[in-house]
């Protein structure tokens, strides 16, 4: 059983270029537990964890839309639950996060994703998408019903593009996929066990089938690397073998770690609405209690560095965001996100940094 504890040595590769990443997420659920755990693999990035509140006033925000003097927008909405969202690229433009109602939302980079369009939708940066489901929807069904009449995803210019992971707090999941212009959605029904990689789920499912503890012929080495599918391998013989021990949380760790620490990490226990997380240049695990925050519509947008030096619970950490401080981490997330060297010094980026300043104006303080 100490096998199962050992950390894995794949190699991270990039999550939002065009380059292999190697991210990994999943939902620990039983009768009494329902918990999510995510690696973010990549590199060292900078990043906040955002308190999005309710009732807030919003317009779609294409590529286009952030990067020339294109300002018309086709869709706005006022946002019906708060959230909790960890964002590489400032204010509304997470990588993932949870709801108050529980719902998460996660992208994971696939390589075969292609566009979905449909005309009578409006564009919208992927960054934003996460956060336009996150402020309207409260559970998997809702969000898999609004595919085909919600917007369209603006992907990066030099990337493929993603597929998702959610989850709810009635222990529901399902993954999305953009393939051949159309969205492929599969549920608990389709899915043996709520995991997934960077893969396509079914390619990995049948890869892992082949070994003993899913009744193949192949005899499983926990130890086993230097395999992108090795991630998921180890992370569904953990899901499999977790035998209930009113320690979900910790074993949700050790999945983690034992399939590949991420640079971001993050664990949430859904019943409990408690969020943990830490980062590879602060390795203490920190908690946030979801309850305890003010979503309201009276309240300030607030934010907490993702490398805070703060430990334990971290509730009281939280500062108002400012289009300033907002500002800087535009500055340094977007660079890192496209990842194209000459974007940071181009008129684009300072095309991009005015516009965002503008479209936040009225949600941001100065």
């Amino acid at each position: 059983m100490k096998l199962l504890f050992l950390r894995g040595l794949l190699l991270a590769g990039l999550v939002y270029s065009g380059i292999l990443s190697a991210c990994s997420v999943f939902l620990l659920k039983g009768k009494d537990h329902c918990v999510v755990g995510f690696n973010e693999n990549w590199k060292t990035m900078p990043g906040m964890i955002v308190v999005n509140k309710r009732d807030t006033e919003k317009r779609n925000i294409s590529w286009e839309n952030l990067t020339t003097d294109q300002s018309k927008y086709d869709k706005e909405w006022t946002s019906r639950y708060g959230s909790v969202t960890f964002n590489l690229l400032g204010y509304d433009f997470p990588c993932y996060g949870v709801n108050e109602k529980g719902l998460f939302l996660v992208e994971l980079y696939l390589e075969e994703t292609t566009k979905v369009f449909n005309p009578a939708q409006p564009n919208m940066f992927w960054a934003q998408w996460i956060q336009y489901q996150l402020d309207n929807y409260k559970s998997v069904q809702e969000v898999v019903d609004h595919l085909n009449d919600g917007p369209n995803i603006d992907w990066w210019p030099n990337a493929a593009g993603s597929h998702f992971f959610l989850s709810d707090a009635k222990g529901n999941t399902a993954t999305i996929a953009l393939l051949n212009g159309k969205y492929k959605v599969l549920t608990d029904k389709d899915m043996p066990m709520p995991l997934l990689c960077n893969n396509q789920y079914k390619k990995d499912f049948d890869n892992a089938k082949k070994f003993d503890f899913l009744g193949g012929t192949e005899k499983f080495d926990f130890t086993g690397q230097g395999k992108w599918e090795d991630r998921y391998n180890r992370a569904y013989y953990m899901l499999k073998n977790y035998q209930y021990d009113k320690k979900p949380v910790d074993y949700a760790w050790n999945i983690l770690n034992s399939i590949y620490a991420g640079e971001w990490q993050t664990v949430i226990d859904v019943k409990n609405m408690n969020l943990y997380f830490r980062s590879d240049l602060k390795k203490e695990i920190k908690t946030i209690d979801i309850r305890q925050l003010d979503f309201s519509k009276k309240a300030s947008v607030k934010f907490l560095d993702i490398h805070t030096e703060r430990l334990g619970k971290v509730n009281d950490g939280f500062q108002t965001l400012t289009l300033k401080k907002n500002d800087e981490y535009v500055e340094k997330g977007f660079p890192i996100g496209y990842d194209n060297k000459e974007f940071s010094t181009s008129g684009m980026f300072v095309k991009l940094k005015e516009n965002i300043t503008r479209f936040f104006t009225h949600i941001l303080p100065e």
